[in-house]
């Protein structure tokens, strides 16, 4: 597991479910993804009280928020200066193409 992850998970607000596995294991692909393209890593995460994952990452002009859901899907929202670019509700491997096709825009 990626410490970032398992950081957020050791440090749950009492409040809050813990990420279940199968959102931890999206939020570890999405990471692996990342870390696959070797681009700067400023990603912030919260874990909310729906006992989802939200990561935050922005590098130049955009913004990548997605959740992974307890569920299995990745919600997500792409921005470039604030404004939105993309939108939706992915399982993993359809959520990558909708991921990279906004990359490719850096």
């Amino acid at each position: 597991m990626h410490p970032q992850l398992k950081a957020v998970v050791n440090h749950v607000n009492p409040y809050s479910q813990a990420p279940n596995d199968i959102a931890r294991e999206n939020a570890e692909k999405v990471l692996n993804y990342i870390d696959d393209l070797n681009l700067e890593r400023n990603i912030r995460f919260r874990p909310n009280k729906a006992g989802s994952l939200f990561m935050a990452w922005n590098i130049g002009d955009w913004e990548y928020d997605m959740e992974c859901a307890k569920n299995g899907y990745i919600i997500f929202t792409f921005t470039k200066n604030g404004y939105e670019k993309a939108s939706g509700c992915e399982l993993f491997d359809d959520f990558i193409p909708q991921f990279e096709k906004y990359l490719l825009m850096l």
